[in-house]
């Protein structure tokens, strides 16, 4: 079979070449009409019939160009002649679609994603499968396609939050209960990726910290501040007093958007439905703000460590 195959494609390179004279060609036509009168069929008969047209005109001294369409068509019809398992057998290897219909009954699946019915060996089966998926291919498309989310910032700044709520000493806890994905949606959904005072939207340069310093931290007590303006902000005993009544009120719309989507966290409802106690003031020596170290600080750092 493998022998057979290998003459066919000779035979069709052969066809396909532009660069024959005269003479090649006939001989190539001859051939190749000698190669498929061996099954007797539609097809071959096509061909066949194709193949005497041709070298009628050839004899006859006809231009070239004028052989062109009749050239791609006897190529496409022998094209066909070796895709066909009855007269290349080792072409049944690369045909998805089996010949037999008694094939198709078994071992054949339905991709959702695709639409496309394909062999079982084209998709992800176990032992335990009891609903058949996507097909490999699919799958593969899928995870190139599919965006990746990095919280590694946000996984920072969490961290910081915590580290500087800790320093307050009054049992605060809800800054222990949001996740890196919660703190990526209060700062950029919530605080649109922005300070609140200056507009500053470099993420590294921003945390964020109590609005009110009598109340635990919270998604609707917090206001989002650059490290500077952080300091400044905590020294404050009433936040509505220090700002403008306009700036506060812009203040009391984020937290009340912060308050209803933080309802869906569970564990949340307890904290809003308990009254809100009064903290002690935090005395100066609690009011300190943790700052992350900018990346490119960290690796001026390990430079100079390194030397």
């Amino acid at each position: 079979y493998t022998l057979r195959a290998t003459h066919l494609k000779d035979l069709y390179e052969t066809i396909t070449m532009k660069t024959l004279a005269k003479d090649e060609r006939l001989d190539i036509l001859l051939t190749l009409k000698a190669t498929v009168r061996e099954h007797n069929c539609k097809l071959t008969r096509e061909i066949v019939e194709l193949v005497d047209r041709e070298a009628d005109l050839l004899v006859r001294d006809t231009k070239p160009s004028a052989l062109m369409g009749l050239k791609k068509r006897i190529a496409t019809l022998f094209l066909q002649y070796c895709k066909t398992p009855l007269f290349n057998p080792e072409a049944a290897k690369h045909i998805k679609v089996p010949q037999d219909p008694s094939v198709l009954r078994t071992n054949v699946y339905y991709c959702r994603s695709c639409c496309q019915y394909l062999p079982s060996t084209d998709f992800e089966l176990s032992t335990k499968s009891c609903v058949i998926g996507h097909c490999r291919q699919c799958k593969e498309l899928d995870n190139k396609a599919r965006a990746r989310e990095d919280y590694t910032l946000y996984c920072a700044m969490l961290k910081t939050i915590r580290k500087t709520e800790e320093n307050y000493q009054d049992d605060s806890h809800i800054i222990f209960i949001i996740q890196e994905s919660d703190l990526r949606y209060l700062i950029e959904n919530i605080w649109a990726g922005q300070s609140a005072v200056s507009g500053e939207k470099d993420l590294f340069e921003l945390i964020l910290v109590r609005w009110n310093i009598t109340e635990h931290w919270s998604p609707w007590n917090c206001v989002l501040l650059t490290t500077d303006e952080a300091r400044a902000h905590v020294k404050l005993d009433d936040p509505e007093k220090a700002y403008s009544s306009q700036f506060t009120e812009k203040i009391r719309q984020r937290h009340i958007l912060a308050r209803n989507y933080f309802t869906q966290i569970p564990g949340m409802m307890e904290e809003m439905s308990t009254k809100v106690k009064e903290l002690p003031l935090p005395r100066p020596k609690e009011r300190i703000i943790v700052v992350r170290q900018h990346p490119q600080e960290q690796q001026q750092q390990l430079a100079v460590d390194s030397n």
